[in-house]
């Protein structure tokens, strides 16, 4: 079972401004000033829960020209349209699964991106910046149903960053996705591992 945190995609925006909004929100939610690189993946491949293929990334041209939240079209047997693709941390082994899929006409809304992260803190806190930034800068929703970060939920992301950030202290990037979650007492030290360091 994946652990998605999603955002609404109120308008089409590139795949660079995506990288360049999670990690601003990203160093705004840790409270520090640099983050690693968010490096986007097409065309990986698993089977039966390994990597076969490791994928290609993009490069900058192809992520300032690729964007998400146009209309998807349905695939031939009717499903909704959908696109996959990773998001790799620099310097971790920890990715994120990003699903961009339209359910139009089923819904009225747009098409929704869902980040589903490895079961980490670091991967789980990028996440989050993710879907929060993607929610921010395309004036859509922010909804988190399955890890709960704040009770009741909240659907705008601006009030999550503002509610749950750090502030500046030591600590490296892993240490401070760490901190980050382990404010957030009901979740008892869920995720147990901090990151997949290579």
């Amino acid at each position: 079972m994946s652990v998605d945190l999603e955002a609404t995609v109120a308008r089409p925006i590139s795949l660079a401004e995506v990288v360049t909004a999670a990690r601003a929100t990203l160093a705004e939610l840790l409270g520090m000033t640099t983050t690693p690189e968010l490096i986007i993946v097409t065309d990986r491949r698993y089977e039966q829960g390994r990597r076969v293929d490791s994928g290609r990334r993009l490069g900058a041209a192809e992520l300032r020209a690729t964007t998400i939240g146009d209309r998807i079209d349905r695939t031939p047997d009717g499903m909704p349209g959908a696109i996959h693709l990773e998001v790799d941390v620099a310097g971790f082994e920890d990715s994120v699964w990003l699903l961009v899929i339209d359910h139009e006409p089923e819904t009225d809304g747009g098409p929704e991106a869902v980040f589903s992260p490895y079961r980490t803190c670091v991967s789980v806190v990028v996440a989050l910046a993710m879907a929060l930034a993607v929610a921010d800068l395309t004036g859509g929703q922010f909804t988190d149903d399955q890890i709960r970060l704040l009770r009741p939920g909240h659907s705008d992301p601006r009030q999550v960053v503002t509610a749950t950030r750090l502030p500046p202290e030591p600590g490296d990037f892993a240490e401070r996705c760490e901190r980050y979650l382990r404010q957030f007492a009901h979740l008892r030290g869920w995720p147990r591992d901090v990151s997949m360091r290579p």
